[in-house]
């Protein structure tokens, strides 16, 4: 159901577990859902480096949709993009989409050539792995 997918992008311990890639340690610093609300995740990857990943609630309207920035404070400096999360529900199945919208091609280019989908992708299977955890009680 939308509200349990809800859950479990917009709760920090589940966002903490399925952010990223695997093997990598996720402290989150900041998770505050509302509209003006900061977000913060730094991501500890097993060769030492540290990701650190920013930004700020403009929308939040539960259990349909958020929008949020989203910049990185230590990899492309002053670029910040800006993400609509839909949650739509048709016969008990919830469809979750993510829109990116970056100011140029250039800056899109260059986040899928930094491998932020491949992170995105595993991030979206354990996602689904806590919600059939959840489901199954």
């Amino acid at each position: 159901p939308r509200a349990l997918v809800w859950k479990v992008m917009t709760e920090r311990e589940h966002v903490a577990r399925g952010w990223g890639t695997n093997g990598q340690n996720n402290v989150i610093t900041d998770f505050d859902v509302r509209p003006g609300g900061k977000w913060r995740i730094e991501s500890h990857e097993p060769d030492g480096k540290i990701y650190i990943f920013v930004g700020e609630y403009r929308e939040v309207d539960a259990p349909n949709r958020f929008v949020w920035t989203f910049g990185m404070e230590n990899m492309f400096i002053g670029k910040t993009l800006v993400e609509t999360h839909t949650f739509e529900e048709e016969n008990g199945v919830t469809h979750y989409k993510s829109i990116s919208r970056f100011d140029t091609v250039e800056d899109r280019d260059g986040m899928i050539a930094s491998g932020m989908e491949e992170g995105m992708r595993h991030g979206m299977m354990v996602m689904d792995e806590i919600l059939g955890e959840l489901t199954r009680g």
